[in-house]
């Protein structure tokens, strides 16, 4: 049996996830160099760099709403509007990250994922000048593709709602660690473009 999760496991860290019936992962949309935000808004790239739970299918929510399913060498880009934001990360547990954007600037944040007791926890980290989460990214952007939720999977995430929501309230409730995205951990252009 550990030898099948061993081959299992290096499987996946050597295929890259590419489609399920819940989600389809771009192979040839890689990260854009040239993507600025819409006029008046802010870009966040919420980046899922790691291969450790890869088979852990992480919901993102902005201020409430889902945004989409995010899996391992994944990346969803997100506009949104100049100003105060939450997004919340759920898998088996739940990650928050409070945000104040400004128009024009690019955002870099990881969802992380670390084993836990029994499971897969997921938090977010912001990617700032110098930091790990930032080494990280820039280490791996180039494996990055973009991911989208397919209408079974967003159905998927309906009919799980009400679980989602508990685990969603149950660890604000905890007191879970908020991650803080502030306006000057923006960029004017993508942080790996020289």
């Amino acid at each position: 049996m550990r030898r099948l999760f061993i081959v299992l496991f290096l499987a996946a860290l050597i295929s890259p996830v590419q489609a399920s019936d819940k989600f389809v992962v771009h192979d040839d949309r890689p990260m854009d160099d040239a993507r600025r935000p819409a006029q008046g808004k802010a870009l966040i790239y919420f980046v899922r760099t790691q291969t450790l739970g890869f088979a852990v299918k992480v919901k993102l929510y902005a201020d409430g709403k889902f945004a989409g399913l995010i899996m391992s060498k994944t990346f969803i880009p997100l506009e949104v509007d100049p100003g105060k934001h939450e997004f919340v990360v759920a898998a088996e547990n739940a990650g928050f990250l409070e945000a104040e954007v400004e128009p024009g600037k690019i955002y870099m944040v990881q969802v992380s994922i670390h084993m836990g007791a029994w499971k897969a926890r997921t938090h977010f980290e912001v990617a700032r000048t110098d930091s790990e989460a930032m080494d990280e990214f820039l280490k791996t952007r180039q494996n990055l593709r973009a991911i989208s939720t397919s209408d079974e999977g967003a159905q998927w995430v309906r009919e799980e709602d009400p679980k989602i929501q508990g685990v969603i309230e149950k660890f604000r409730e905890k007191g879970e660690e908020v991650e803080r995205l502030r306006p000057a951990d923006g960029f004017a252009a993508p942080p790996w473009v020289k």
